[in-house]
């Protein structure tokens, strides 16, 4: 008979926490079926009354039983059948159906396969606060020195591709790393990093890497915000200026300005330039009369007719006016004769129920040509700036050149780092998304050369103003390159971080894993090779190997790190709880928000017998298997995804040792909960994590281990017998302190288990256990379509310019201990 203590999650969930038959400690969720009908009646009824509730139970199978009250027996509503106790050589794996309960649509459907563990502020003292490590140079008293012999087990496939062997050019195939006798090679250097992501989450220590995040990121502003922008152009002040400062001159054409920036009357502010039809330069665009297409900058004359822009309204059956604009009829480089003023147009222009009807009003302008190129599959036009009619609107540029700057270079640095790979690695010649564009001028620039001039707000750039009027005229918040441009959110990411989180630039700054693992000044000279070293790495299983051939086959495509996704990484507050649903995007990143923490991948739990055997890509039982890439058009390989020839096949075990050096109780606590998981808890190593790759187990031989402090080995080397190992109870014991120690700093009368980033960190080792399948947000394709097979293209862009539609939800992503999901979207 076992005992442990039950907890009542906020989604209502019963988790139970207890030591099990092997005296570890493990936490679970707990289905009705394990409970006393005593218990099942309590949760119907006043579920409250579970939390902290005491109890006993048995172990069957490795799975908590016949749970009840303790002190009473247990009572069950249907027949109890234990199931056998089975022999194994390695750690069971739950396997059930992938959809052996009904699909709950609502709230979600299924799981990112990223995630985040809180990194929780650390205003805090002791062994899991800050100091100065304590050196190689001898063992010290009351610290740990010694080895640690370790067994690692696949419980998944396990990716190790050999890079340097790779073959192909724009679409790469990895062979498996082999070592001398045709086995696995496991890097130290990867087991290491796996051991110190883990270690700096269970201590909540400083981020180890924390690079390129002091710039502020961008999200597309909403459609609506277009009509707010001014065009206007950087020109050189001339009123007598010696150290020639700039300004800025508001371009509204025939329109007045309101206090919220739109044209009054609803009028846009600048001439539409016909140029473009089906992605090419249609025979309608209107050229110079020597037949060229007006350029960028260039300073014009024209005639422009006003038009009466109608949508069609479905309700009334009739076109509604929406509003009106100036074409550009007919036009000229400043300085050439521009000709007779054209006769109106007298058609009316329908396309896709959009009415264009002439006003019969003509006028000549003088301006200046913007040329944004067709960075839209729909845009037929370009743009001509000017002025008439209105009294010149000047900003002097020096009042709030500093702020706009910055502004400016940010956003369009993000633009072009964005998309920097496609451009200038993959030379894409337009936007993968969009089929009849180019992009944009402040993107690329000229043929694969780096838009650098486009950073720079020199006289002569032609961009878009977002303004405030007041009393004393107009405040210019914001310059953008297009009318409907990103926007740069209200603060950078490093920002959010806490000081105490930032990596140490110093020595006496080093956490927890810097001591233990080692650390490098980001910003200047100074390191520290840490206490630990991971060596005598061997595969010790025959047949580890599964190979599939020299064309190997194709891996699905894998996201990158999107921080401008807000949803997904900030949190609303420093404790790193998500976003509530439905706030604005706008309202993110702002100063009292916080990061969601450190990314994990959470175990890929309860995958179906068959997921990883023939991964062909065929649906089975309601599943599909998601690490592999789907044909399009019997295309499965490009510079979108990679293949691989071979894996490690799971049950594959490989051993290692850990040699320490003057660890503290609390420093190696830490590393021993890591190497001692509760069953079914793993550890993510590899490629392809995303894709439910590379989940394993670790093991600690304990006859094999030698771990002592420095007192003990002053009586080691000072002896001339042979003395015993320390007993693994004394090292196992530092465990406790560590959890302690954790408990006093951040428990706040809360458990261990309950400690915010132990309870998630726990959950991502552990997995769903809801049966929900994981993969990145995709799209249903189809009305009422379910499961949604995984898109060839990827295309998680879909879901996420989904969710921000005004009908849709503004999920954001849950927390990890939450088994709400994600929905499919329509």
């Amino acid at each position: 008979m076992l005992t442990g203590k039950l907890s009542v999650s906020k989604n209502g969930k019963i988790q139970l926490q207890f030591t099990n038959s092997k005296g570890s400690f493990s936490s679970c969720i707990i289905p009705d079926s394990a409970l006393s009908a005593d218990l099942l009646e309590i949760k119907k009824t006043v579920i409250a009354r579970l939390n902290g509730l005491d109890v006993e139970l048995e172990e069957v199978g490795g799975q908590p039983k016949h749970i009840r009250e303790k002190g009473k027996p247990f009572v069950s509503t249907q027949p109890i059948t234990p199931t056998p106790k089975k022999e194994v050589t390695t750690p069971p794996q739950p396997v059930r159906s992938f959809h052996s309960s009904p699909r709950n649509n609502t709230p979600g459907d299924f799981h990112n396969p990223y995630n985040f563990v809180p990194a929780l502020p650390r205003n805090i003292d002791g062994e899991l606060g800050d100091r100065t490590p304590c050196g190689h140079g001898s063992y010290l008293d009351n610290h740990w020195s010694g080895r640690i012999s370790v067994t690692l087990t696949t419980i998944t496939p396990l990716l190790i591709p050999d890079a340097a062997k790779a073959e192909g050019t724009n679409h790469k195939i990895y062979p498996l790393r082999l070592d001398a006798d045709g086995k696995p090679y496991l890097p130290p250097t990867s087991i290491k990093g796996m051991l110190r992501s883990a270690y700096e989450a269970v201590t909540n220590s400083r981020l180890s890497i924390f690079v390129k995040h002091e710039e502020r990121l961008a999200f597309r502003m909403s459609t609506n915000i277009g009509i707010q922008m001014i065009p206007c152009r950087i020109e050189q002040d001339e009123n007598g200026n010696e150290n020639g400062n700039r300004l800025i001159r508001l371009l509204p054409g025939t329109s007045n300005i309101r206090d919220d920036g739109t044209p009054s009357p609803n009028l846009m502010y600048a001439a539409w330039l016909p140029r473009y039809r089906s992605g090419e330069i249609s025979r309608n665009a209107v050229r110079y009369p020597n037949g060229n297409l007006p350029e960028h900058q260039q300073e014009v004359e024209a005639w422009v007719e006003k038009f009466q822009h109608s949508r069609w309204d479905n309700k009334n059956k009739q076109h509604k006016n929406d509003f009106q604009y100036w074409r550009v009829r007919k036009i000229v480089p400043l300085g050439e004769t521009l000709g007779d003023e054209p006769d109106p147009t007298t058609m009316t222009n329908t396309v896709n129920r959009q009415s264009h009807q002439s006003l019969g009003v003509i006028k000549k302008i003088r301006g200046f040509v913007c040329i944004t190129n067709q960075n839209t599959d729909k845009k037929h036009d370009e743009r001509v700036f000017f002025n008439s009619e209105n009294p010149i609107i000047q900003v002097l540029f020096t009042d709030i050149a500093q702020k706009l700057e910055k502004q400016w270079q940010n956003l369009i640095n993000n633009y072009q780092e964005i998309h920097e790979d496609e451009i200038y690695k993959k030379h894409k010649d337009s936007p993968p998304a969009l089929n009849n564009s180019v992009w944009s001028r402040h993107i690329k620039g000229v043929g694969y050369s780096l838009a650098t001039h486009e950073r720079n707000l020199e006289p002569g750039t032609l961009c878009y103003a977002r303004v405030r009027k007041d009393n004393n005229g107009y405040e210019i918040l914001g310059l953008y390159p297009v009318i409907i441009a990103r926007e740069l959110f209200a603060i950078d990411p490093l920002s959010l971080l806490p000081q105490e989180l930032r990596p140490a630039i110093q020595i006496d700054q080093l956490s927890s894993a810097d001591r233990v693992f080692g650390w490098v000044n980001q910003n200047s000279q100074g390191s520290y090779k840490g206490n630990l070293r991971i060596n005598s790495v061997e595969c010790n299983s025959n047949d580890s190997v599964e190979s599939f051939g020299d064309d190997g086959f194709p891996l699905a495509i894998l996201g990158q790190p999107k921080p401008q996704q807000a949803r997904f990484y900030i949190a609303q507050d420093k404790q790193g709880t998500p976003l509530d649903k439905g706030i604005a995007k706008e309202n993110t990143y702002q100063s009292n928000n916080g990061l969601r923490g450190r990314k994990v991948y959470p175990h890929h739990n309860n995958l179906p017998a068959q997921y990883w055997n023939n991964p062909t890509q065929i649906e089975q039982e309601g599943y599909f298997q998601e690490y592999r890439r789907p044909k399009n058009n019997n295309i499965e390989r490009d510079d979108q995804n990679r293949s691989i020839t071979a894996w490690v096949k799971p049950n594959t075990t490989f051993s290692f040792k850990i040699d320490i050096t003057n660890l503290s109780d609390v420093e190696l606590g830490g590393l021993l909960f890591l190497l001692s998981l509760p069953e079914n808890h793993y550890h993510r190593l590899g490629g392809g994590k995303p894709l439910g790759f590379g989940s394993v187990r670790l093991t600690i031989n304990w006859d094999k281990t030698d771990l002592r402090k420095g007192e003990a080995w002053r009586e080691f080397y000072s002896s001339l017998y042979s003395t015993f190992n320390s007993s693994p109870g004394q090292a196992e014991a530092s465990i406790a302190i560590f959890k302690n120690a954790v408990t006093e700093a951040y428990g706040n009368g809360k458990s261990f288990e309950e400690v915010r980033f132990i309870q998630a960190f726990c959950c991502g080792c552990q997995g769903f256990n809801d049966n929900k399948p994981v993969h990145y947000p995709r799209k249903r394709q189809q009305q009422g379509q379910n499961p949604v097979p995984p898109n060839p293209e990827g295309k998680a862009f879909e879901w996420f310019i989904e969710n921000e539609r005004t009908s849709s939800p503004k999920v954001s992503l849950p927390a990890l201990w939450d088994e709400t999901g994600l929905p499919l979207l329509p």
